[in-house]
């Protein structure tokens, strides 16, 4: 009980531009005595063994490149440390190893994006206080973004509508990874992603580099870490959430090859007996992820991944819409992923990647509303497939260490199967009923030049081509990157984005004056945002930094409603069964400062505000502001972690998270017209216009870490909502009473958890 515990660390050290290995770079543990490290081999690993368990700190060096610190790695005693260390080229050649100033952690891993950018990593989602392990929940503490659902993956960028978010494993965009989702529209509840599986991934905000497309809010570029390839290594986790398993190991001693899977089954039905999740029925859910990855020689590597999780949640007839109404709610959801890709060293300047993917989403939502006063009867259906084959090619060239081009195509094979009606008293009204297939084709070249090394640039262009509606888009987008000294930093960055509507959007079914059907949407224009970004960032502590970013977004070929008596938008994030026009304009700006202290002597926080403003003009030519329009949002979160027992080898840690925006917005009811035709409407020239009750939410959580030899219990609690805050969801309208009610978002929501590894 009283022994030191020693762990394994290891890992690669490669290239920050190709990804090449560096053969003789050298790792060393600071603050070691007697000091300790290792070398690099041929293809780039290394192994330091018995390396004292607790937070330690790497330093790498290689001659020719900038040195790199690897500050504060978690090491355990149960699982082996793997890193992957990226060095910058230096562009001065040096006769000996320098020790240089320290780097920020969050730096992004794609090295040609200049603002609104950061890396994360696993133990960040882990820590964050109601992220429960979920690298979207975790998202809403950086500047800019927000949510306004306590009970789904809404992620809001600079009050764009959540679809507006490009999402990307692997290198492969695909569906929203979430549980419960139903693709364009609903984000879901759950992620499908295990911190198991995750490795250090990317997330954007505004104005990314020229390789990533059909974005125009934002992007999440999520990696997904290999196996063990030395050793076999296990962990299960059961909560109220879910069980979690996952495996990991080599394929045989003597090649490189790993596996790394995990499973993961719903038991929300044990949260439910605690708290309130759902009156009458509990979501209930599975998922399995895997990668394999499978190394080809000295130059080439393979791998094979995929993610899928099947969901459903029904309710029961109860009184629960409105008195004298019975409801019956059903939603059943897939979502899948799979993918294979192939990366090629070319040179030790030049590297080709390909891949090849296939994914999809498919929902099945009913809705029934039966009066138990005059037997009148609604029902609506919707069932959306989509699925895309994908194939992606780029280059990545480093022709110096002051110039990088990086080229590439991506070519999409969409699918869809959309179907949707209401019926009222037994007449039906289809909304849409259509299927079919349709093209996305997309290129992208990137440059950055390193003038020296205080000012670098990057320039690039993005071109996509969207056969459904012939649409075709060159997007130019550039950023610079002066440092001042090694404390202060400028930085500027201009991009042209755009994304398609969800396919179900385009083939909605309309109805003219004689009776006709037609899809008259069919030819919507892509929706097009230009991104004006400025920041500063200071280093006003030595672990930690100010962060102040102001932005512009002007936005254009907005779909609008047609008729003018209508003043709603496909930028409200919501489906309109309407003739839309894409004459629409939108503009978002806003302000956004960051102060953070990183991980370090054993504690951090992160504190954010945002203040923003995002309205659209709609075809009566007046402006609204858009659902999603909260103008502030403040976020802090703060954590501490203790050394615990005889020889300090357990953990435990306190965290905590404080939220405030301004609040969800609400348009108000037409009762005038409610009272002539019995139809439900709102007040169209009002739209919008009411903004709820600020929304608070105070989140903690703890956990106790229990190294053993070989083996680590980690218990866990994370509380939601802690002081119980009744913030409001939506309004709904009662049309018994003729009254409009408020609906409250979850109350106190406890998670507790415990995990082994071994």
């Amino acid at each position: 009980m009283g022994q030191t515990l020693n762990q394994t660390v290891k890992g690669k050290v490669i290239d920050a531009t190709t990804g090449g290995p560096l053969t003789g770079a050298t790792i060393s543990l600071l603050n070691a005595d007697p000091p300790k490290g290792a070398i690099t081999d041929f293809d780039g690993f290394f192994v330091i063994e018995n390396v004292p368990i607790g937070r330690q700190s790497f330093l790498c060096n290689f001659l020719g490149y900038e040195d790199a610190l690897v500050p504060e790695v978690l090491v355990g005693s149960a699982k082996e440390v793997n890193l992957t260390i990226q060095l910058t080229e230096s562009l001065e050649q040096l006769d000996e190893v320098v020790l240089i100033a320290r780097k920020d952690n969050i730096k992004p891993n794609n090295k040609l994006a200049t603002v609104s950018a950061r890396s994360f990593s696993v133990e960040e989602t882990k820590r964050f206080p109601a992220s429960i392990s979920d690298p979207g929940r975790m998202a809403l503490s950086f500047a800019g973004v927000t949510n306004s659902d306590d009970s789904t993956n809404e992620i809001i960028i600079r009050g764009n509508a959540p679809n507006q978010l490009l999402w990307k494993i692997e290198g492969v965009e695909v569906p929203e990874p979430n549980h419960l989702s139903e693709d364009g529209f609903s984000p879901g509840a759950v992620s499908l992603l295990s911190t198991n599986m995750l490795g250090k991934s990317d997330f954007f905000t505004g104005a990314f580099p020229a390789e990533y497309g059909n974005a125009l809010s934002g992007v999440f570029d999520i990696n997904l870490r290999n196996g063990n390839v030395d050793k076999g290594e296990y962990a299960f986790q059961f909560g109220v959430l879910g069980t979690d398993i996952a495996l990991e190991g080599p394929f045989s001693e003597n090649y490189k090859g790993s596996y790394l899977v995990n499973y993961r089954y719903s038991t929300l039905t044990l949260l439910n007996e605690i708290v309130e999740v759902s009156e009458n029925s509990v979501p209930k859910y599975q998922d399995l992820s895997f990668k394999i990855n499978l190394p080809l020689g000295k130059k080439t590597k393979l791998s094979l991944w995929g993610i899928g999780g099947i969901s459903e949640d029904n309710l029961d007839n109860q009184d629960d819409s409105a008195p004298g109404q019975l409801e019956d709610d059903r939603l059943e959801s897939k979502t899948y992923m799979t993918g294979l890709n192939l990366k090629h060293f070319l040179s030790d300047k030049s590297t080709l990647d390909a891949s090849v993917s296939y994914s999809g989403n498919e929902s099945d939502n009913e809705l029934s509303i039966v009066s138990t006063i005059n037997d009148n009867a609604l029902s609506e259906n919707d069932n959306l497939k989509n699925d895309a084959f994908r194939f992606s090619l780029n280059m990545t060239n480093k022709f110096n260490p002051k110039t990088i081009l990086k080229t590439g195509a991506i070519l999409s094979y969409l699918n869809y199967n959309v179907f949707s009606n209401i019926i009222i008293n037994n007449v039906e009204e289809v909304q849409i009923n259509q299927e079919g297939n349709g093209t996305m084709a997309q290129f992208f070249a990137q440059t950055k030049y390193r003038f020296n090394k205080k000012l670098s640039s990057t320039f690039g262009v993005h071109g996509t081509y969207f056969s459904i509606n012939d649409n075709f888009r060159l997007e130019p987008r550039a950023g610079l990157d002066y440092k001042i000294n090694p404390k202060h930093t400028l930085s500027a960055g201009i991009g042209i984005h755009s994304r398609r509507l969800p396919l179900n959007q385009y083939f909605t079914i309309v109805e003219d004056e004689a009776g006709t059907a037609t899809t008259p949407n069919e030819g919507l224009d892509l929706m097009r945002a230009i991104h004006y970004i400025i920041g500063y960032d200071w280093r006003i502590i030595k672990n930690g930094h100010l962060k102040i970013e102001a932005y512009y977004q002007d936005i254009n070929k907005v779909a609008v409603a047609q008729n003018p008596s209508s003043t709603d938008a496909v930028i409200n994030g919501q489906y309109i069964d309407l003739e839309l026009v894409a004459s629409g304009i939108a503009r978002n700006y806003g302000l956004e400062l960051t102060f953070e202290k990183f991980f370090s002597q054993q504690y951090y926080f992160l504190t954010t505000a945002s203040f923003f403003d995002s309205k659209y003009k709609a075809a009566d030519g007046q402006w609204y502001d858009n659902r999603f329009n909260y103008n502030y949002t403040l976020n802090l979160v703060a954590g501490k972690e203790f050394s615990m027992g005889k020889n300090g080898n357990n953990i435990l840690g306190v965290n905590g998270k404080v939220l405030l925006n301004g609040g969800k917005r609400e348009s108000p009811f037409d009762l005038a017209e409610f009272d002539r035709s019995g139809d439900f409407g709102i007040v169209e020239n009002q739209r919008n216009t009411i903004q709820l009750k600020s929304y608070f939410r105070l989140d903690v959580s703890t956990y106790y870490r229990i190294n053993r030899a070989k083996i680590a219990h980690i218990i866990s609690l994370d509380v939601q909502n802690l002081t119980d805050r009744e913030n409001i969801d939506q309004q709904i309208f009662d049309p018994v009473n003729r009254v409009v009610r408020q609906e409250s978002q979850l109350n106190l929501v406890p998670v507790i958890n415990y995990r082994i590894e071994f």
